[in-house]
């Protein structure tokens, strides 16, 4: 890719995402639409990226990144609906679009059929999670959408290697299929978990804050690049590992270190997960371009029916599903199934870049010929992750303001559980040292104000409500004002030579630590305040 291309790319980003959350769009969905119009402007650099490098370079980070902040207790809750929807729907959704393909364009043999229903078969977790943030909907589904689309894809690999191999004439069975599936999952999981704990052990003998954020970048590909080498899940293998870690990351972890990496990882998933959008986008010029033997109408057709199957499948099995006792959670409230949640999940479906990468990946040529109707399976994937994250991803807020669906309360609730418990033995601790050492009394009155204040707030949920619609806004209000005006003279002291740069830096991160608190208490309207004065 070009240094042209990659300007262009970084420009469309900054221009599109100021755009998209000007006008309120999931800015996933504006990147994918401007890269498509940019695609067609004259002139314009053409962004080619080989679709491996998006594997190998892209996807480990984003998967690994989404596993150790994944809410894994709803992973657990809801293990029934992404065990099903993970291996069943995949295998349901890639007959289905194989079967509509092959007879709607009988030219589409069944072998080069089924590679498309394996490639559009399974969900993407890059797609969702970028959307994710958008939705104030249940923790539970969110749950079960992140968790489905982080294991589908070892069933859809799967079958699609498989497919490729029947097109190029390679005699399999059923049997067989299954049996690579198991053998995929269980080598996976097994590199995840050694991936995992390598990284935890380097971690625990390394107490440096700079090299631990370097070891959390280095720990997505521990885990993937065995598991390409070996021709297993590495989607799953990255899983497994974040998954692994994310257990150990509060106690082997110094703060500094986590503060370092939480900041490189948001920033850099967010870059790449821009970067891949805008150039999905940019391939649709190209992709239409190599179909000029088909007429626009049958293009049209083929790809209506594909992306109906693909919607109305999904639909299908949800619903059914949900009447199933087995699956009673998290859908569920004492045996009765909750059709708006049911409905969300239903049309969550979308598709994303890796979609796409899979389908640029296949190669050109079999034995003497070009790979049969790849410029049509590209353009229907295309079609596809269209429909889905444009145009399902696009409608999911109004679906929720429609069926009514909103935010449970439940991070609110564990976090003001939280936040009394560990006042609660904050006070009891220094309770005890007061007992065992001498203490100066401002000390002791200055840290039980805190922390009674903190506690009595969060261990009465009725009293705190009241008293957060009481003082809150104002509470919150003056705190960022005296940030405000300490910034500013902070700058000031810097200006006028009295202190360093490096010493501004240093008091400018307090004060960004001090922000960051009174944001994260603020969304369960804490204050400091006490309420006994």
């Amino acid at each position: 890719m070009s240094v042209a291309a990659l300007a262009v790319i970084a420009v469309a980003i900054l221009v599109l995402v100021a755009l998209a959350k000007r006008i309120g769009v999931a800015y996933p969905i504006l990147l994918v639409l401007g890269g498509i119009a940019i695609g067609y402007i004259p002139g314009v650099p053409l962004a080619q990226m080989r679709p491996d490098l998006v594997f190998l370079v892209f996807l480990p980070p984003l998967l690994y990144w989404e596993s150790v902040t994944a809410p894994t207790s709803g992973f657990r809750a809801g293990a029934a609906w992404i065990f099903q929807l993970a291996f069943g729907l995949v295998i349901a959704t890639t007959v289905a679009v194989a079967f509509i393909a092959h007879k709607v364009d009988p030219s589409i043999g069944w072998p080069a059929a089924l590679v498309l229903g394996a490639i559009v078969s399974s969900t993407d977790e890059v797609a969702f999670a970028s959307l994710a943030d958008k939705l104030h909907v249940p923790r539970h589904l969110i749950a079960t959408i992140e968790g489905e689309s982080l294991v589908n894809d070892a069933t859809s690999l799967i079958i699609y290697a498989v497919a490729i191999g029947a097109v190029l004439g390679q005699v399999f069975t059923i049997g067989q299929a299954l049996e690579q599936l198991v053998i995929s999952i269980v080598a996976a999981t097994a590199i995840g978990f050694a991936a995992g704990a390598v990284v935890v052990i380097a971690w625990h003998f390394t107490r440096d804050d700079e090299l631990q954020p370097i070891i959390s970048l280095m720990a997505p590909y521990l885990a993937y690049l065995p598991a390409y080498h070996f021709k297993v899940s590495g989607v799953l293998a990255v899983v497994v590992a974040g998954l692994f870690v994310s257990r150990f990351t509060p106690r082997v972890l110094t703060p500094r270190a986590r503060q370092r990496a939480t900041g490189f990882w948001v920033t850099i998933v967010f870059v790449v997960n821009a970067f891949i959008f805008v150039l999905v986008g940019l391939q649709f010029h190209p992709i239409i371009t190599s179909l000029s033997q088909y007429s626009t109408g049958h293009l049209l057709w083929l790809a209506a029916a594909v992306c109906a199957t693909v919607i109305l499948v999904r639909i299908a099995w949800v619903f059914t599903q949900a009447l199933l006792p087995i699956t009673n959670e998290p859908e569920h409230e004492r045996g009765k199934a909750d059709w708006a949640h049911v409905s969300v999940l239903a049309w969550s479906g979308m598709r994303g870049g890796i979609s796409l990468a899979a389908a640029l990946a296949l190669p050109l040529t079999i034995g003497a010929g070009p790979f049969p109707q790849r410029s049509l399976i590209i353009f229907l994937t295309f079609a596809v992750l269209l429909a889905t994250l444009v145009g399902q991803g696009g409608s999911l807020p109004w679906l929720l303001r429609v069926l009514r669906v909103r935010d449970d309360g439940a991070d609110e609730r564990e976090e003001r559980l939280a936040l009394s418990r560990i006042a609660r033995v904050a006070l009891i601790r220094l309770a005890a040292l007061r007992q065992t050492c001498k203490i100066p009394a401002p000390i002791v009155a200055t840290l039980q104000r805190h922390h009674r204040s903190r506690w009595r707030e969060f261990a009465d949920a009725k009293e705190g409500e009241q008293y957060r619609r009481r003082v809150t806004s104002l509470y919150r209000e003056i705190e960022r004002d005296l940030l405000g005006v300490q910034r500013e003279e902070l700058v000031r002291l810097r200006n006028r030579g009295k202190i360093d740069n490096t010493v501004m830096r240093r008091i400018q991160a307090l004060l960004d630590l001090e922000d960051e608190e009174i944001s994260l208490l603020s969304t369960t309207g804490h204050t400091d305040i006490d309420p006994d004065g």
